[in-house]
């Protein structure tokens, strides 16, 4: 049965316009659709979340039913902490890598080829030697001298005479400055085997990142 313009009441045309404004909003509304667990393992899938479960992992998919976003649980200090750990950890790792790189760049820059870094190598240790030649020859001096206080000390001693104080004193004196005279030489050795260990491996990465060839005799 057709109806006319005039029997088309307001009421009627109240319900008309509801109809169409629900199917409008209808894809709208199912635009928007979460998924989450409850607690009892029960599987919810709404567009709006109860408060009771806001903090659960739940997942937005969108009106082609594809995962778009994944909203995470609320995270614990212990999570929290331990992300801020990671990330300090990245931060470092990042850090680290780039000085490395800042390394390499500047190995390659300073040095023409392998015989200018090795005879960079040599000046250094070279370098050191002098300080322990200088050293050494006051460690003979030294001992020289330790060798007249001890027999001088001896002779009082053969004479039944007290050793002087003064005597004393200077052989504990000459003693401790070969101790620390002996040590600065062992430290300086020591320092000379570091330059030697560094240089050698800066060599070897050197001719890595340049792709030379191993060069014959070139230990030391």
């Amino acid at each position: 049965m057709l109806y006319s313009g005039q029997n088309f009441t307001p009421k009627l045309l109240i319900l008309v316009s509801i109809s169409l404004c629900l199917c409008l909003l209808s894809p709208i509304a199912s635009a928007k659709l979460y998924k989450w667990v409850d607690e009892q393992g029960n599987i919810h899938y709404s567009d709006n979340v109860p408060p009771k479960d806001i903090n659960r992992k739940r997942e937005l998919i969108n009106d082609s039913g594809v995962r778009s976003v994944i909203t995470g649980e609320a995270k614990t200090k212990e999570e929290l902490l331990t992300e801020r750990q990671h990330a300090a950890l990245r931060k470092k790792e990042a850090e680290n890598q780039r000085k490395v790189e800042d390394y390499q760049r500047n190995l390659v820059a300073n040095y023409r080829d392998e015989s200018d870094l090795i005879a960079t190598r040599d000046r250094n240790i070279d370098s050191i030697q002098v300080s322990i030649n200088f050293i050494e020859a006051n460690l003979g001096s030294l001992r020289l001298d330790l060798e007249s206080l001890i027999k001088e000390a001896a002779a009082f001693e053969r004479s039944g005479k007290t050793t002087p104080k003064l005597l004393k004193t200077q052989i504990a004196e000459t003693r401790s400055k070969i101790d620390e005279a002996e040590a600065f030489v062992k430290e300086k050795v020591d320092e000379q085997d570091d330059v030697r260990d560094k240089f050698n491996r800066d060599l070897e990465l050197y001719r890595i990142l340049t792709g030379t060839q191993r060069a014959s005799a070139t230990a030391r």
